[in-house]
């Protein structure tokens, strides 16, 4: 099914920079138009100064069953005073339809290393001038876990993937009632077009809703794709 994997990747990077040391685990249903479409889990966690995250990503319902899609990968590094990921090892398997990819990114002082791509792109962003990037995992982890609320939204990531640099940004957070939201924009900056969209800008929107000890907590993600509005959507 065209567009899945870029719906479902998108929205979740697209899912600070500061918060408790601990665990914590994020199941969400993902959602086409209403219909199921896959499920992603998000597992994060801190301790002395260093972090450790993992993302999985399945199709499942319907596309499930007429598709192989899935991706899995996992970010460790150090974090800085304010508890900004620094990456040190990325690691990535995607399948889609089309190929079944390995990635692998070792990062040092800041800056890719070491990449290893395989299949490899025909072309891709230069590894030296990726400085001060964050991959993917690690940006999820700068974006998408409990915060406090003038901790959330409001900035500007720069993410490379080994195969894309990509900038996530997110606009300030606006009061929804009984909970907040982030406006934000995943867009593509250099690399190849993703394998199932040539689409180069997501915009999306975060939800959150404020637990009793203040953090905002993720509750939805939401953009809109060519089959219609595609969420996420936090189960625990």
């Amino acid at each position: 099914m065209p567009y899945l994997r870029s719906a479902m990747g998108g929205a979740l990077l697209a899912a600070a920079i500061t918060a408790p040391a601990g665990a914590e685990t994020a199941i969400f249903d993902f959602y086409i138009a209403g219909i199921k479409a896959g499920e992603a889990r998000l597992d994060l966690s801190e301790t002395k100064g260093a972090y450790q995250a993992k993302s999985r990503i399945d199709a499942a319902g319907l596309v499930g069953a007429l598709v192989t899609l899935s991706y899995d990968g996992s970010s460790s590094g150090q974090l800085t005073r304010d508890g900004a990921p620094v990456p040190s090892l990325f690691q990535a398997h995607s399948v889609t339809p089309r190929t079944d990819r390995r990635t692998r990114i070792e990062w040092k002082d800041g800056v890719p290393s070491s990449v290893s791509v395989e299949p490899a792109r025909k072309k891709a962003p230069d590894p030296a001038k990726q400085g001060g990037t964050l991959d993917p995992i690690a940006a999820a982890f700068a974006v998408l876990r409990d915060l406090p609320r003038d901790q959330l939204c409001d900035k500007t990531l720069m993410v490379f993937d080994g195969s894309r640099l990509s900038r996530l940004r997110l606009e300030p957070a606006r009061d929804t009632g009984d909970t907040f939201t982030c406006d934000g924009k995943y867009a593509r900056v250099e690399g190849e077009a993703h394998s199932l969209s040539s689409q180069r800008d997501f915009p999306f929107q975060l939800v959150y809703a404020e637990q009793p000890n203040g953090v905002g907590r993720l509750e939805r993600i939401e953009t809109r794709t060519s089959f219609g509005t595609a969420t996420l959507e936090r189960r625990s």
